[in-house]
């Protein structure tokens, strides 16, 4: 669909006044792929030719889309609600029917409606001189358009299988850290979901590395900043490098996104994370499924779905556990409330500026205040 298409929409972003712990910060501010979350917003609707205003300034003779401020979603999922509603002419909700993107966006924490087999988020269209009173009729969109499986023994996940969703249509609120999380790494994925759905860029990038073979095409996949320092022995694939990176001798980058100035040593494997700039990840350390925002220093041997605040420090010999013992999904707290975030695998939030100690175990689903120094036995 053209873009002018949509100049007859106009969109009114509604204020939650929520604040994210532990950052202590809007999630209009808080990053996703290195760039706030606000700016996320008015880029894509901008690129649809949809002008922000307020209700009083709304002009009833044209569309009109109501949206939350926490609210995170791609211009394919915007363009496949707006395509729908138009034909629709009547009020409507975006709806997500329940699969893997659902599942690991971990909606316990939202302020979302159960639908059954769907989840209603808030993103609401209302025709040109309709009544804002009328009751929006959801519309279920099915997200899922590709799944990456993770196999496990079925004693840790059921059936075995960890389920990652790979989609360009992606859509979460972010009203807690663990949203955060799983926006970044929904993100980051959507990325190789437009390379699974464009042939004809397989086809090129096939071409550029004169084989069909998936880890070389995904290795031509790649982009790489200005005044960079990549050791001939590491290796990167489907990621976007920023500028002034370093990257040492064997060391791997898959699916992901590195900040500006930031250092990845020697031995380091980086897979599916978003690096804030100016990070450092030293020697041997590994970090999967992770955020870490800019300033974000760390020697652990293993880092997993979890994330590190702005200018925070996780030494090698601590841990960030990210699996429960006792067969059940992690627990997060919620406005003071304890939460079944649903997720049999999920690690912690390390607060901005917080620094940990040699020999400290986290358990999965804590989050750690700002500017705390956790020292062993303190």
């Amino acid at each position: 669909m053209l873009t002018n298409t949509f100049s007859a929409v106009e969109t009114n972003i509604e204020s939650s006044q929520t604040i994210i712990s532990p950052f202590m910060e809007p999630p209009q501010h808080l990053l996703i792929l290195n760039s706030r979350l606000e700016e996320h917003q008015r880029r894509t609707l901008d690129s649809l030719g949809i002008a922000i205003v307020t209700l009083k300034s709304q002009d009833k003779k044209k569309g009109r889309l109501i949206l939350k401020d926490t609210l995170f979603f791609t211009k394919e999922l915007l363009i496949a609600f707006l395509e729908e509603s138009i034909k629709l002419k009547q009020p409507t909700q975006c709806a997500i029917k329940k699969g893997a993107l659902t599942e690991r966006s971990v909606t316990s924490t939202m302020d979302v409606d159960d639908l059954g087999e769907s989840v209603g988020y808030r993103l609401y269209y209302y025709p040109p001189n309709c009544d804002m009173h009328s009751k929006p009729k959801p519309l279920v969109i099915n997200a899922d358009e590709y799944t990456q499986e993770i196999l496990f023994p079925n004693h840790m996940v059921e059936g075995g299988v960890y389920r990652v969703p790979i989609t360009k249509k992606v859509i979460i609120q972010i009203e807690h850290w663990a949203n955060l999380w799983a926006c970044n790494i929904a993100a980051l994925l959507a990325n190789i979901a437009e390379l699974k759905r464009n042939r004809f860029r397989q086809l090129r990038l096939a071409v550029s590395a004169l084989s069909t073979n998936q880890w070389r095409v995904s290795s031509k996949n790649v982009q790489i900043g200005k005044k960079c320092d990549i050791h001939p022995t590491a290796y990167i694939e489907n990621s976007v490098i920023g500028d002034g990176v370093e990257i040492g001798a064997h060391s791997v980058v898959r699916g992901s996104m590195i900040g500006d100035k930031s250092m990845i040593h020697n031995n380091c494997t980086i897979a599916y994370s978003v690096l804030g700039e100016e990070s450092q990840i030293r020697d041997g350390a590994n970090v999967t499924y992770s955020l870490l925002f800019p300033g974000a220093f760390t020697t652990c041997s293993f880092l997993n779905t979890s994330v590190m605040g702005r200018n925070s420090f996780f030494p090698s010999g601590s841990v960030l556990t990210d699996f429960r013992f006792d067969g059940k999904c992690v627990t997060l707290i919620k406005d003071g409330a304890i939460v079944d975030s649903g997720q049999t695998i999920l690690g912690s939030c390390l607060g901005h500026e917080v620094y940990v100690g040699a020999g400290i175990i986290i358990p999965p689903g804590r989050e750690i205040s700002n500017k705390t120094k956790l020292l062993p036995h303190s």
